[in-house]
């Protein structure tokens, strides 16, 4: 898609996280209600897609970064100010109206004020029924209420998710993993992310306690972790969860099936020398990470640290998804509380 600005791509981030209208007919308020209030927010969205100026002072030339894992090979850190300017601008009303719904005294500016009374809000003491609901309900909060996501059973994300990376491979996987157990979570704050809203799928025989989320960092469990990078060219992504690293499953490599090999060998970065495994060392003596294994007749240097970051894609079909569910497979047999 092109874009008059920078800013007209960062209201598409908005419209692109934003879900199917599926509301909560078992709530205090009507679903005519909830519609009523989802209606605002789509509206909300499109009229920052459409007049951006109306919420920062000026526009900037269209751009993005071209990689998702290293911004600053693109030489231009002032992109990513100029983008979280014009988000920090909506935002900026969407927590107001929050706080609009909770009576806690917000104070509107004159920006938001105009914006809203665009919207056909002009009296500030008389909100929609499902506004002040999706602010004041137990457990509410910024996320779902500027996603109105009314249910609290239901996967939005998987929905969204799956329109962003293709739907029918994400379902066919995402199918595979809940007929073996594992359990979706929606986490709102990821490690080194600014995501507010990402998925994770994980396989609780991995152990009980909640994943942070992502794929890079402090991972426990298998699963994927889908998330929505706007400073990216392609900013839906998502990766293979990996349990503590590559070590154990390249240790197995050897049992792995030739397909799950060829997978494996594909993904996973080559030693390149960078001696980032034995920095620490003061000795000398320590040996180099590096998992040697046999394929097809060549020998392959792997890596095992930190697969989230070639171990990720912007998109799934279905070759990939039968790639995917291959290697957790696989991975499940080194579960700690696997089913026998």
């Amino acid at each position: 898609m092109k874009y008059t600005s920078l800013e007209q791509r960062m209201a598409q981030t908005y419209i692109d996280m934003f879900p199917e209208f599926i509301p909560d007919e078992c709530a205090d308020v009507s679903v005519s209600e909830q519609k009523v209030f989802y209606t605002l927010i789509r509206s909300l969205y499109q009229l920052a897609f459409d007049e951006p100026m109306i919420f920062v002072a000026s526009l900037h030339e269209d751009d993005v970064y071209p990689n998702r894992f290293n911004k600053s090979s693109y030489g231009k850190p002032k992109l990513t100010i100029d983008m979280k300017k014009f988000m920090k601008s909506v935002d900026g009303l969407l927590h107001s109206m929050f706080l609009l719904g909770r009576g806690a005294g917000a104070k509107p500016d004159q920006r938001q004020l105009d914006i809203l009374s665009r919207l056909g809000v002009g009296d500030l003491g008389r909100l929609p029924p499902a506004w002040t609901w999706m602010a004041t309900r137990t457990g509410a909060g910024l996320p779902a209420f500027s996603h109105c996501f009314f249910r609290g059973d239901y996967p939005y994300l998987s929905d969204i998710y799956a329109r962003l990376l293709g739907e029918e491979a994400f379902r066919k996987l995402e199918s595979w993993m809940a007929g073996r157990g594992y359990k979706w979570f929606a986490v709102d704050r990821v490690t080194a992310s600014d995501c507010k809203v990402s998925l994770t799928y994980a396989n609780p025989a991995w152990g009980s306690d909640r994943p942070p989320g992502g794929f890079e960092y402090k991972i426990r469990h298998t699963g994927i972790s889908a998330r929505y990078d706007f400073y990216c060219e392609q900013p839906a992504v998502f990766g293979l969860c990996i349990p503590n690293g590559l070590k154990r499953y390249l240790e197995a490599f050897d049992s792995m099936n030739k397909g799950l090999q060829a997978f494996v060998i594909g993904r996973t970065k080559k030693c390149d020398g960078c001696k980032y495994c034995i920095q620490t060392d003061k000795t000398g003596k320590r040996p180099m990470a590096v998992i040697p294994v046999n394929f097809e007749g060549e020998r392959y240097n792997l890596c095992p640290y930190y697969p989230g970051y070639s171990y990720s894609w912007t998109g799934i079909d279905d070759g990939l998804a039968d790639q995917l569910i291959e290697m957790l497979e696989f991975m499940d047999r080194f579960a700690p509380n696997k089913v026998q």
